[in-house]
């Protein structure tokens, strides 16, 4: 389904009968008609446009002020993605190039006949639709080679690069990074006893957990296996980054997972977490984080698991 076309012709008459044409021929559309190119950028601005009409007035010899708006337009990143369709006089080759250069996807000369027209606007919005099909494509790839499939969160490629962004950031701004590195206590016996299918379904259940108790700025990402790895990128006291940790250390204390309805089938889990900071003494990379986060998650489990500790 279409979303709408703009259609900028000055004379009344030949816009309403451009109008009537592209509303027989290209239904799905809603069509939006403006006399001159400035109103019809108010549209753009908040409409969902997939093709521009442009019908340059014929007392002009060559497109210029209004049409040099439209160009205007046409060359911002966001516009380039609307096929323009220009109607104007009959150019010469050269001049024809200059204007398709200038961000023009098509060009009819006058005299045209009205068949001419829906079919060149046919032609742009199936190139439009296949590009947009595109992009959506591009887009998911780009979202599964950064999510891990099975909890939903981010992989261990994308913290590594998220990481590096936010200790650059911290670097220039003197700022603060909490990272958590948090495993599932016992978990090799949940796969034994119950089989891995029960295993990744709690993994599952700690995504979702995850994706609740933590704010839109927070990163969550599944490390490996049954470890997962928390940043906190805004700055807060260490006292705060602890309490985090064990808001979300109990809610998965007190969850019942792999459960049917009825929460009859369940078992209830503990993690543990090791907390690091940055900057720190000795704390000055990414990969120095999460190896402090490691070794504090070894520390708690030393201490007897379902825990939080901070690296010292």
């Amino acid at each position: 389904m279409g979303q709408g076309l703009l259609l900028v012709e000055q004379g009344k008459s030949q816009r309403r009968r451009i109008k009537e044409a592209l509303k027989q021929g290209l239904t799905p559309y809603r069509i939006y008609e403006t006399e001159t190119v400035r109103q019809g950028l108010r549209i753009l601005s908040r409409e969902k446009i997939d093709l521009i009409i442009y019908d340059e007035p014929a007392s002009s010899d060559l497109p210029q002020n209004d049409l040099s708006l439209l160009f205007s337009f046409a060359e911002q990143k966001p516009a380039r993605e609307i096929p323009l369709l220009l109607i104007g006089p009959l150019l010469a080759p050269a001049q024809k190039r200059k204007i398709l250069d200038r961000g023009a996807w098509d060009y009819i000369a006058r005299p045209y006949r009205i068949e001419d027209l829906l079919l060149r606007a046919e032609v742009l919005l199936r190139i439009k639709a296949t590009q947009d099909k595109l992009k959506q494509r591009i887009r998911q790839l780009e979202r599964l080679s950064i999510i891990d499939p099975l909890t939903g969160l981010y992989n261990r490629k994308y913290l590594k690069e998220f990481l590096q962004r936010e200790v650059r950031r911290a670097e220039r701004q003197g700022g603060q990074i909490f990272c958590m590195m948090m495993d599932v206590d016992n978990f090799k016996k949940i796969n034994d006893d119950a089989g891995h299918l029960k295993g990744d379904r709690v993994l599952q259940e700690i995504g979702t957990i995850l994706r609740e108790l933590l704010r839109g700025y927070d990163f969550a990402a599944r490390y490996g296996g049954d470890e997962f790895t928390i940043v906190l990128p805004q700055r807060m006291e260490e006292k705060q980054a602890l309490e985090v940790a064990n808001r979300i250390r109990q809610t998965i204390a007190g969850e019942t997972f792999g459960a049917t309805r009825g929460r009859r089938g369940g078992a209830q889990f503990t993690v543990s977490i090791g907390l690091a900071t940055f900057p720190f003494p000795g704390i000055d990379t990414e990969e120095a984080l999460i190896a402090a986060a490691d070794d504090a998650l070894y520390e708690a489990k030393r201490h007897g698991k379902n825990c939080a500790v901070f690296h010292q």
